[in-house]
């Protein structure tokens, strides 16, 4: 058995290939590794991950230590109040002199790092963390001035000229490094209970988690589907493959590009939480944190039970309910729903989905809420507000959709089925359709709603101006409530007997690389300038009409269960 023992610790990179800290592991002369997945449900906190994502979450451990048992290895799993005394009681089982692992990107979990790397390197344990999850690191990206972007297209550019590095194969063999540590089985984890197995047996149906499921996709797309991305942007692959499998394919070029410009997006997300880690509870452009969110229960509730009386919007909202997913132009059209018609606070949508989307990201999630709420100096003009019944017949012409999710509107004619509130009695009565019993009616219409808005960006200004008036630097979302803004608990329900129940029936929830040197981290630029480059970019608009939805590619979704506290991140570039 050889001396070089090192720790290999899995977070959210649950795969083999492509595994940097894997590979090195592997790569050790007269080594041995000792792969481990340590579960801290205490310090998730407000990113305690949702049902759907937990369910993921096991099928992908279970997956993992499948394939590092082809190689030799298990992986170990371990339950824990604490990662740190975890990890050093798996230092001192195995009497391991290293420990690898991947970057993560988010405030809290660089803070994390940063202590437990400390505190190994204080007990003389080597400890090395890679690059596993971007093509780029998030510190050795800046403008001419050496500052952060804070708008995706210069992002990109930069990126596109830049030089990428192979991804890792898989190691040929492991050696397992021995020891006895408190591990326990996948179950004994608890990341799902004996009230969500029949909820979460319906997603076995549909989905496949594990890496190597992930490949074959990959595959798939890449021959039958890339060519047609850009017409049909459905799946997912591995970006780093896709940019050297279409290298001289004219004929490919435009869908790669725009398939690209959709993974640079969950590139730029990471790259925006690392450079202004306050986007996890707060705007990026300080105006919005101004605006005067309207914290109603009862909207909320009906939006999230898809009970807004917008077919379209309602939809989607059952679909995400029943299946954890929705596509991505369903999710601009919901989350750009709640937060310009109903002003519901954007961090409640972001929690909502957190706790429900079976591809929860945060990074990710929390770009794609403030792009559509208008946060962002390059996102959604402020003022935009989309039909949603205008989308319906754009993207569901015929209300296939529709009917799929709301099966009361089903006998519904196309002609009428985006806006039933228009259909002549004699349409509504032949399609079974009682407006305010068996489906609802608008929540709001759509002239109100646009009015509301209007109000609410001039009080927004008000707001911002009167604060600077005082003198007063600091700055609080404004709510229409005298406490600060408390994300409602969400309670999820514990069954879904079938996946398309009627709307009377559905009980939706009431609520490192080492190789590179990393730069001296300049600052970014403080609010003012990112808010002074808004103004430059955008002027304000009199069409609030439909924008072209289809090409927004962010996605959606977020954390926090209790109430979002102003918190201070302290942290420095992992080595």
């Amino acid at each position: 058995m050889g001396m070089n023992k090192t720790i290999v610790w899995f977070r959210r990179d649950l795969r083999i290939e492509d595994n940097p800290a894997l590979a090195a592991a592997a790569a050790a002369k007269d080594g041995s590794v000792f792969p481990v997945y340590i579960w801290c449900p205490k310090e998730e906190g407000q990113f305690y991950p949702g049902r759907v994502s937990r369910w993921w979450l096991k099928q992908s451990l279970a997956h993992l230590d499948k394939s590092l048992k082809s190689l030799g290895a298990e992986l170990m799993l371990i339950k824990t109040d604490s990662t740190l005394e975890a990890l050093l009681e798996c230092v001192n089982a195995i009497q391991a002199t290293k420990v690898v692992f991947n970057h993560l990107y988010d405030p809290v979990s660089l803070v994390r790092d940063h202590n437990i790397k400390e505190k190994l390197v204080e007990l003389g344990i080597s400890v090395k963390s890679y690059n596993g999850d971007l093509l780029f690191e998030p510190w050795s990206i800046y403008d001419e001035t050496g500052h952060a972007f804070t708008t995706f297209d210069p992002f990109w550019n930069r990126c596109l000229h830049m030089q990428m590095k192979a991804f890792s194969l898989i190691p040929p063999q492991l050696i397992l490094a021995e020891g006895k540590v408190g591990k326990c089985s996948i179950e004994q984890l608890g990341l799902e209970d004996e009230s969500e197995k029949s909820s979460n047996a319906l997603l076995g149906r549909a989905w496949y988690p594990g890496w190597n499921k992930t490949d074959k996709a990959l595959t798939e797309f890449v021959e039958q589907h890339l060519l047609h991305y850009s017409k049909n942007r459905l799946k997912l692959a591995r970006t780093k493959q896709i940019l050297w499998a279409n290298e001289g394919n004219s004929a490919g070029e435009e869908s790669a590009t725009v398939f690209l410009r959709a993974i640079g997006l969950r590139e730029y997300s990471r790259y925006l939480c690392f450079n202004f880690p306050s986007t996890i509870e707060k705007p990026l452009l300080g105006n919005l944190a101004f605006f005067p969110w309207k914290t109603d229960p009862a909207n909320f509730k009906a939006w999230r039970q898809g009970r807004t009386g917008y077919p379209l919007v309602d939809a989607g909202m059952r679909e995400l309910w029943a299946t954890g997913w929705i596509h991505n132009k369903i999710r601009v059209i919901v989350s750009s729903f709640a937060v310009k018609m109903l002003l519901i606070p954007w961090r409640w949508g972001m929690k909502y989905f957190w706790d429900t989307l079976l591809d929860a990201d945060l990074e990710s999630d929390i770009l794609g809420w403030q792009y559509i709420s208008g946060c962002l100096p390059d996102g959604h003009k402020l003022e935009r507000l989309d039909d949603p019944a205008i989308h319906g017949a754009k993207f569901d012409p015929e209300g296939e959709y529709v009917r799929q999710w709301l099966p009361e509107l089903a006998r519904m004619p196309a002609e009428w089925i985006h806006h039933p509130w228009n259909a002549p009695l004699t349409v509504l009565r032949a399609s079974g359709v009682e407006l305010g019993q068996n489906y609802p009616k608008p929540i709001i219409d759509i002239d109100q709603a646009r009015e509301q808005l209007t109000e609410a960006i001039f009080k927004m200004w008000e707001n911002e101006a009167a604060s600077k008036g005082s003198g007063s630097e600091e700055r609080h979302e404004v709510v229409d409530e005298s406490e600060s803004l408390a994300i409602p608990k969400v309670f999820l329900k514990d069954k879904v007997s079938h996946i398309t129940s009627s709307s009377n029936d559905q009980k939706v929830p009431t609520l490192d690389n080492p190789q590179i040197d990393p730069p001296n981290r300049k600052r970014p630029k403080c609010s003012a300038e990112v808010e002074q480059k808004q103004n430059n970019s955008r002027n304000l608009s009199k069409d609030t009409g439909v924008s072209s939805i289809d090409q927004d590619v962010s996605s959606t979704a977020e954390s926090s269960c209790k109430r979002e506290s102003s918190s201070s991140y302290s942290f420095s570039v992992p080595q």
